[in-house]
């Protein structure tokens, strides 16, 4: 299962966009710019950790019959962020997982399975 923390703390998936601390809560800017930068990084987010799957897990998956299909069975969407953030998530990974989960302090749903 992979999961993918949304929350602003996630370097990765906000590179390229300016985060702002307001009272001590970090926030950013909910514009089209920002919205696909962040789809960006988080379609190559996806991409290095499915490469890391298919190359460091290698022998391992070998011994125990795990093959790509592994990797695409379950994502967990979660972390603290703004609603369009988690509307671009959710559409770039509906299509590559089988179950789109969604995960905070109180939930642990599944949004989407086919």
């Amino acid at each position: 299962m992979v999961e993918i923390d949304l929350s602003l703390n996630n370097e990765e998936i906000y590179k390229n966009v300016k985060i702002e601390s307001f009272g001590g809560r970090k926030s950013f800017e909910i514009n089209q710019e920002n919205l696909d930068t962040i789809g960006k990084n988080i379609t190559e987010y996806i991409r290095r950790l499915k490469e890391t799957f298919k190359t460091d897990k290698a022998a391992s998956r070998q011994e125990h019959g795990q093959d790509l299909a592994d990797f695409n069975d379950s994502v967990t969407l979660t972390g603290a962020t703004a609603i369009p953030v988690y509307l671009v998530a959710f559409h770039i990974v509906v299509h590559s997982f089988h179950e789109v989960r969604y995960k905070n302090e109180m939930y642990d749903v599944i949004a989407a399975k086919h």
